[in-house]
């Protein structure tokens, strides 16, 4: 499995950048996301709501900056860097905290999820695992 973890969160970094550009082609160019619309389920609502910018910055940008970044660190060269271990684990943190941040506000302020989100969230919880998984397994802890 150690072996494949450089594939595997470049393709799981790659299909965040995905979804994070298609979210934030939408929000500039006011289109409707290819989402069904339902009593919990509300793409719409979701990605234009309050929420959806953090200081005045759509957070699908900051997404999309976050996965190109990952994407970058995670490229085949990146892995023979000792320091970007460090530098990977630290932005899926930062990742992870974006996530929970996210999820309450859907939950508890929108009352309505979106499943392209939900898509990023839970790419931002597989490598967050992935990573830290493979960084214990080869630690001396």
């Amino acid at each position: 499995m150690i072996k494949r973890v450089p594939l595997l969160s470049l393709l799981l970094s790659i299909a965040g950048l995905l979804t994070s550009a298609y979210l934030t082609y939408t929000h500039f160019n006011a289109s409707a996301l290819l989402c069904s619309a339902d009593a919990v389920v509300d793409c719409e609502t979701v990605t234009t709501s309050e929420q959806s910018e953090l200081f005045g910055i759509p957070v699908a940008f900051l997404g999309l900056a976050f996965f190109a970044f990952l994407t970058v660190i995670c490229l085949p060269f990146a892995w023979r860097v000792e320091a970007l271990k460090w530098v990977r684990l630290a932005a899926v943190g930062i990742g992870v905290l974006m996530v929970v941040y996210l999820v309450a506000a859907e939950f508890l302020i929108i009352g309505k999820i979106c499943l392209w989100c939900t898509a990023v969230h839970v790419i931002t919880l597989a490598l967050a695992y992935l990573l830290v998984s493979s960084s214990l397994r080869t630690s001396n802890l």
